[in-house]
């Protein structure tokens, strides 16, 4: 077996960088080898191209954790391939426990007077992570138009780099509304224990396909497998359990290519999403 297995996650700053070296810190102890974590901030989406390589290319990662769609753009590098197994997560609307997560609408509790709905944001400032999120951008422009509408719904749209910032720019009332990432969310208040009793929300859209949990082709099938094996008995142990649900994470479930088929083909939004219209 390898001596060393390296990780790489896309999820942090929005996520917790914590919640990773505690998966970093489990494998280690499971697979009894030297674990160490990487995060890169920036989104891959666009990152990656022929001048600078994407680090499985390089075979400078062994193991990454990443969004649907940064899952579906880093595959067609044919360079990582789907672990079948990841993270399920605390949600109220997942009471099955679930792999997937969701899209919630938050809102500052001084609009509940005016909001009561979705389409009652009309004409709102509205903030969003980015172009290429699928909870904060994509999701809603399929809202949006399932409902007849588009980006000029919105008043102005506020684009923040990632979910933490855009639960900030609620709470400080800069923008009325926003769509963040769940788990992000949940561990806004819950990890970071940030003051958070004026924001609520208003609506989740989901489930969405779970988070992607993949490994560079050149990584031994044994390992692989041991992995995977390891995550899926992740909660077993006590002492462990207790320090991943502290992030909402309740446990490791089976994962599959067929979770992102409808969104890998999913008719494309078209336009710069949400940032098309500008006040």
């Amino acid at each position: 077996m390898a001596n060393s297995l390296r990780l790489i996650t896309y999820l942090v700053p929005s996520h917790p960088v914590e919640l990773y070296e505690c998966i970093s810190h489990f494998l280690e102890e499971e697979l009894h080898v030297s674990a160490t974590l990487v995060y890169e901030s920036r989104d891959p989406i666009d990152l990656y191209d022929d001048d600078r390589p994407d680090p499985f290319c390089l075979k400078e990662v062994d193991i990454g954790f990443m969004s649907p769609t940064q899952y579906l753009k880093m595959k067609k590098s044919k360079k990582v391939e789907l672990l079948p197994i990841t993270p399920v997560f605390v949600h109220p609307r997942n009471t099955a426990l679930k792999p997937g997560y969701f899209a919630d609408i938050i809102m500052h509790t001084d609009a509940e007077k005016t909001v009561k709905s979705f389409l009652d944001l009309r004409g709102c400032n509205w903030g969003y992570t980015g172009d290429n999120s699928l909870s904060s951008s994509l999701t809603i422009q399929k809202l949006l138009r399932t409902h007849g509408e588009n980006s000029s719904f919105f008043g102005n749209t506020i684009k923040t780099g990632n979910h933490l910032l855009t639960v900030e720019k609620v709470q400080d009332k800069n923008v009325i509304a926003a769509a963040v990432d769940s788990t992000a969310f949940y561990n806004y208040k819950n990890v970071l224990h940030k003051e958070s009793d004026n924001i609520t929300i208003l609506h989740s859209v989901g489930p969405l396909p779970p988070y992607a949990i993949v490994c560079g082709k050149h990584l031994n099938g044994d390992l692989k497998s041991k992995i995977v094996n390891a995550l899926a008995r992740a909660t077993i142990v006590r002492s462990w359990k207790v320090q991943f649900e502290k992030f909402g994470l309740m446990k490791f479930m089976v994962n599959s290519n067929d979770a992102y088929s409808e969104l890998e083909f999913t008719e494309p939004l078209g336009g710069n999403g949400l940032s098309s219209i500008y006040y």
